[in-house]
């Protein structure tokens, strides 16, 4: 959203899309989705958060094959413990991955488990515990819109870029 104050014709728009319309955070936050769809076809990069309500995506069968078939042809990143629905959905078979440091041991049991902010293998792109989100999302802006934009960001929210990713 930053990127888009600073350069407001930037071709990017961000929405919160939920499989319902409120999502409840490990602290009882609240957070309203600015969309509910299970259809993803649309979309051209998928962001996959993680937390307490993991679990329930994790079961969603039919969620988690449009996961797959969204990820095996378009960009999809993880936060935290998002990783873990990724995997769920088979995208981390074989792959190169991290995730929050308390979920490795369940993450290892199918990628190759990496202890980095950022991973990227492929078009999969995973991160570290939820302070790598910042992480994630200027490699992101990098990867897609190049790096000058990622440290104008970078500089504009008063955050160092790190070595990795």
């Amino acid at each position: 959203a930053k990127a888009k104050q600073i350069h407001p014709r930037l071709d990017l728009t961000v929405r919160f899309r939920a499989l319902k319309e409120e999502i409840t955070g490990a602290l009882g936050m609240k957070f309203l989705a600015h969309e509910v769809r299970r259809e993803l076809s649309d979309l051209d990069l998928i962001v996959v958060p993680g937390g307490p309500g993991r679990t329930e995506v994790q079961k969603d069968a039919e969620f988690l094959r449009a996961l797959l078939d969204f990820g095996t042809e378009k960009p999809i990143a993880s936060v935290c413990t998002g990783a873990l629905i990724l995997k769920e959905a088979g995208l981390l078979a074989g792959r190169r991955a991290t995730t929050q440091r308390n979920a490795m041991d369940e993450l290892r049991t199918a990628a190759d488990v990496v202890e980095a902010r950022v991973v990227e293998d492929g078009l999969v792109t995973t991160s570290g515990g939820v302070t790598a989100s910042i992480d994630l999302g200027l490699h992101l802006l990098r990867k897609h819109f190049g790096p000058q934009l990622a440290r104008e960001v970078a500089e504009r929210i008063e955050y160092p870029l790190h070595q990795n990713p």
